[in-house]
């Protein structure tokens, strides 16, 4: 009977953001008997719960023993107790009991084979009777554990969806400049003094700049890598975003972007995939001929986005709503960028049947960051900043700052690119990686 109370657990989201250090750990001692123990770790879930199920491999030795089990979820001790008892029951049937549920404080959670089927009792209790108390679980396990793939981490679907917002329209928004912006970053040098006039790619002329012609089509191509370590952990993480841009002025644009990403820790693939649509305005913009000025892009903008693994059975759906800021100063060669950014994430619930699935994310992120910007004669520029990171609802990583620096190639066609190295440092947590980012005029 074991195998049907681990295959409903196997199944339910409690299991679903079960993560931990090897990064999922399963402590059974035998009942009355503590020295007949055992301590299985492995980083795909459900191979390790059918074993258990199965009693085989590592579990053999507990087939039909009574036990007391407690899991490991990705660093969270204690995140979940259950004990089996094969004659506990009503007329000596089976009793499994949930003594302890991370983010649940009611008494003991008890299922008895005279009711039915304790699989069956087990899956109406993860997926259908109690959502209050799963999402209560489920909320509990991300803002304890550093690498959850919901949220509470740099890791997680709401920072993944927060970074694209702020690095595409706030600290990383002089990549996709309006028309008028791209005039300000050449010289006349290109003038041609025997015709007296300006050269066809000269920055008076807008013969050469797609970005100038209302209405043009822009894309962009961002990738971003880094390698993780957390007190705990290790992994790689890799983004991949494809955005495009519909420029209806130098004032108003939409932007449609299809952000992709993979990451792996202990050998636990998730994967993030998201559709986000949003409308930078650009509020203030510096004279084309003007040695100094203030340009100012707010970007309202919305999205959804989901989030799977089958080796963490985790998963979810996440719609967030967003204003990024960006106030851009520009004076000679150096423009300093400080951008804001605040996103509001919800997970959506999800029906089916009689089922239901909600991971529990209720969550508002906080972005703050600043870039100075020196740029040479013909494109060239280096840049370095930072954004300081604050998940404002309950979290694993509170806090985070993420430094970057790098160079940048900007042409009068509106042709840019940008690479450089960014990271991420909070407490118990860092990653080092580095950016690609290309903008076509088209």
């Amino acid at each position: 009977m074991k195998r049907p109370i681990f295959a409903a657990l196997m199944l339910t989201p409690s299991i679903a953001l079960a993560q931990s250090g090897d990064l999922f750990v399963f402590e059974i001692s035998e009942t009355g008997n503590p020295s007949n123990s055992l301590i299985v770790g492995g980083s795909v879930l459900p191979d390790l719960a059918q074993d258990l199920a199965d009693t085989q491999g590592d579990f053999a030795s507990f087939d039909g023993v009574p036990f007391d089990a407690m899991i490991r979820y990705a660093g969270v001790n204690d995140a979940v107790g259950i004990t089996y008892d094969p004659t506990g029951g009503s007329g000596g049937g089976e009793l499994v009991t949930i003594t302890t549920l991370a983010g649940y404080s009611g008494p003991p959670i008890v299922f008895d084979a005279a009711n039915g089927d304790l699989g069956d009792q087990l899956q109406d209790f993860f997926l259908k009777n109690n959502p209050d108390t799963i999402k209560d679980f489920l909320s509990a396990i991300s803002a304890l554990s550093p690498v959850a793939v919901t949220d509470g981490n740099p890791l997680a679907s709401t920072a993944r969806s927060a970074k694209y917002r702020f690095d595409r329209f706030g600290l990383f928004v002089d990549l996709t400049p309006a028309g008028a912006q791209i005039e300000r970053l050449f010289t006349p040098d290109d003038t041609d003094p025997a015709a007296g006039e300006s050269a066809p790619d000269s920055p008076t002329s807008t013969a050469g700049s797609v970005n100038a012609k209302h209405g043009a089509w822009n894309s962009r191509i961002d990738f971003f890598g880094q390698a993780i370590e957390t007190d705990d952990f290790s992994g790689s993480s890799f983004d991949l975003t494809l955005s495009n841009e519909l420029r209806f002025s130098d004032r108003v644009a939409l932007v449609v972007g299809l952000p992709l990403a993979y990451h792996t820790i202990e050998d636990a693939d998730v994967f993030n995939a998201g559709l986000h649509v949003d409308l930078p305005i650009n509020l203030l913009l510096v004279e084309e001929d003007a040695d100094a000025g203030l340009s100012w892009q707010v970007t309202p903008g919305g999205s959804v986005d989901g989030v799977g693994s089958y080796d963490f059975a985790a998963g979810g759906v996440l719609y967030t709503l967003g204003l990024t800021s960006s106030i851009r100063y520009d004076i000679g060669q150096l423009s300093l960028i400080a951008a804001q950014q605040y996103t509001f994430h919800k997970s959506i619930n999800i029906d089916s049947g009689d089922y239901a699935f909600d991971p529990g994310v209720d969550q508002q992120i906080l972005k703050l960051g600043g870039k100075l910007v020196y740029r040479f004669e013909g494109g060239a520029a280096i840049y370095g900043g930072a954004t300081w990171t604050d998940f404002l609802e309950d979290s694993a990583i509170d806090t985070y700052t993420s430094p970057v620096a790098g160079i940048m190639w900007q042409s009068h066609s509106g042709f840019n690119i940008a690479a450089g190295y960014e990271g991420d440092f909070g407490d118990g947590y860092t990653s080092h990686g580095g950016r690609l980012s290309i903008q076509f005029p088209f």
